[in-house]
């Protein structure tokens, strides 16, 4: 395992950490979720490492390792996440690894952001897990009553006594900088996330979903209250790709499991399940 600092056309410095095998045969970007740390995703990624991958995943900017000295001062944009960090991560896979097929894995908004990277063309596929357009009214009772508290109490008061969203010290998530989560409230209030038409082409770039050249696997699973069935077909219909667009559906029991939700993807149970079937994605695409 190998600490680096990944600098950004923008010039802000990403924390990530490289994995590699003897002899890699591809290498693999993990994209990780918002609001979570790239420590969570070692396990999957050293068993991607088992397999032959060299795997890069990173902290996003104003996330965890990647955060500036002052939070409060931090102006970063939750678009950025998708036309600054992963193509930097891509253009640093690309330079170290040139002979090598370069695949994405994306987990939540990193299964969506994809789109806007201005080298994506570099990539030979990407699997997208646990992604969904995020809309708050197609969530369970539940989940929506603490994303409408997350998004509409916690974050004012947060960035009014903090100028920032200190999620972690409750218990949360990460701490997050203020306009990335006002950039993620406005698009989960609509059906088509950031697609919606106050947003893309205007404040959000219309990137190049429309003109995809890779095979993209989806995954998602049937307790999951954001990406479920109803979000995910939001966001796979804005998905044009000139090779295969496959979605399969989990369902927790069918794999032993009582519950996989949000984040269940990557813990270590669904070794022989989940991430088997992440790898099988990945050769099929070679």
């Amino acid at each position: 395992m190998q600490k680096l600092k990944i600098k950004c056309e923008d010039g802000v410095e990403l924390a990530a950490v490289l994995f590699e095998p003897q002899k890699p045969k591809a290498a693999v970007q993990l994209c990780i979720g918002t609001g979570a740390k790239k420590e969570f995703y070692f396990p999957f990624a050293r068993f991607l490492v088992e397999q032959n991958y060299a795997v890069c995943t990173f902290d996003y900017r104003g996330t965890c390792e990647s955060s500036p000295p002052s939070m409060k001062d931090c102006n970063y944009n939750y678009i950025e996440y998708g036309t600054q960090d992963m193509p930097a991560v891509l253009e640093f896979l690309d330079k170290k690894y040139p002979d090598l097929p370069k695949f994405l894995i994306g987990h939540s908004v990193g299964g969506m952001n994809f789109g806007l990277m201005p080298n994506y063309q570099k990539l030979s596929g990407v699997v997208a897990v646990g992604s969904g357009s995020g809309y708050w009214r197609n969530m369970p009772l539940g989940y929506r009553l603490q994303t409408l508290f997350f998004f509409h109490i916690f974050r004012p008061i947060s960035v009014l006594l903090t100028g920032y969203v200190a999620a972690k010290r409750f218990g949360i998530m990460e701490d997050l900088p203020r306009k990335v989560v006002k950039d993620w409230a406005d698009w989960c209030s609509v059906p088509n996330y950031f697609w919606d038409e106050r947003f893309f082409g205007k404040t959000v770039p219309l990137g190049h979903y429309h003109e995809l050249t890779f095979p993209i696997a989806h995954f998602w699973t049937t307790d999951d209250p954001i990406a479920n069935e109803k979000n995910v077909p939001l966001l796979l219909q804005h998905f044009k790709t000139t090779k295969t667009l496959i979605s399969e559906k989990l369902i927790p029991a069918e794999l032993g499991a009582k519950k996989i939700e949000h984040f269940g993807f990557f813990k270590r149970q669904f070794r022989d399940t989940i991430w088997t079937k992440i790898l099988n994605k990945l050769e099929d695409m070679q």
